[in-house]
């Protein structure tokens, strides 16, 4: 392509680029009060029934949790740096269910 003919695509480019497209025929008129027609009045939500699985498993990982330090606690395992980093995790998730459930609790009252 010589130069005169790329000017003449970049500015018919340009031109097609620049011009709005004419959406009035691609929208009807009563599209929106259609769609607003179709949505209930009143939003339904399922019927749900409160569970305490959650709160029972999140005790039973706190009793494991405190289980495991205290094994590990007597172990020489813990005299290595992949213990230390083992026990540090432990103690992290630990003190963080500890301070979920006190928030939890102190939400609640």
């Amino acid at each position: 392509m010589n130069p005169f003919e790329v000017q003449a695509l970049d500015a018919q480019i340009q031109r097609e680029l620049e011009r709005m497209p004419d959406l009035s025929g691609a929208i009807p008129a009563d599209f929106a009060a259609r769609v607003a027609a179709k949505v209930p009045a009143k939003r339904v939500s399922p019927a749900t029934t409160a569970t305490h699985y959650g709160s029972r498993l999140v005790w039973v990982s706190l009793v494991v949790l405190s289980i495991l330090l205290i094994v590990l606690a007597g172990e020489s395992f813990v005299h290595s740096t992949i213990g230390i980093a083992i026990e540090w995790t432990l103690c992290a998730q630990f003190l963080a269910i500890v301070i979920w459930l006190g928030t939890r609790r102190w939400r609640s009252s």
